[in-house]
């Protein structure tokens, strides 16, 4: 009775294991990481026209256990808006490649007054959060 439960014990130990395997990594999200060491543009326009959609584009960098997230906007208010990337880390990972990979995100913005107003963009750096903060004049 010993040796069967011992080996239905450890046939469900290997079948466990073999999950990740099976059905492929699991992954956690995670803020994006932007280097400024490499100078990785962030493009974004110096003025827009109100009521008119524009992009903003940047990359993140990751390593050979992440893949490219979402990227999420939210205005603060109306003449404020913030952008965090965001790119997904394997949980538990066997092994990972030691490469650099870059991960393009856009995101879509409006605003709906002129004047002048703020793009927020914030990421991961070296362990913590940083604030890029672009000025966008609208017209």
């Amino acid at each position: 009775m010993k040796s069967i439960r011992f080996a239905l014990a450890f046939g469900l130990v290997i079948l466990i294991s073999a999950c990740g395997e099976i059905f492929g990594p699991t992954y956690r999200s995670q803020l994006g990481y932007i280097d400024q060491t490499f100078s990785q543009p962030i493009s974004i326009p110096d003025s827009v026209a109100a009521k008119t959609d524009f992009t903003v584009s940047f990359r993140t960098s990751g390593g050979g256990c992440m893949k490219q997230g979402d990227t999420k906007v939210a205005m603060i208010d109306s003449r404020t808006a913030e952008i965090r990337p965001y790119d997904d880390r394997v949980v538990n990972p066997t092994s990972c490649t030691a490469n650099i990979e870059f991960y393009s995100h856009t995101a879509t913005l409006r605003f709906a007054q002129s004047g002048n107003a703020t793009v927020r963009l914030i990421s991961a750096y070296n362990d913590s959060t940083i604030t890029i903060t672009r000025t966008v004049v609208v017209r």
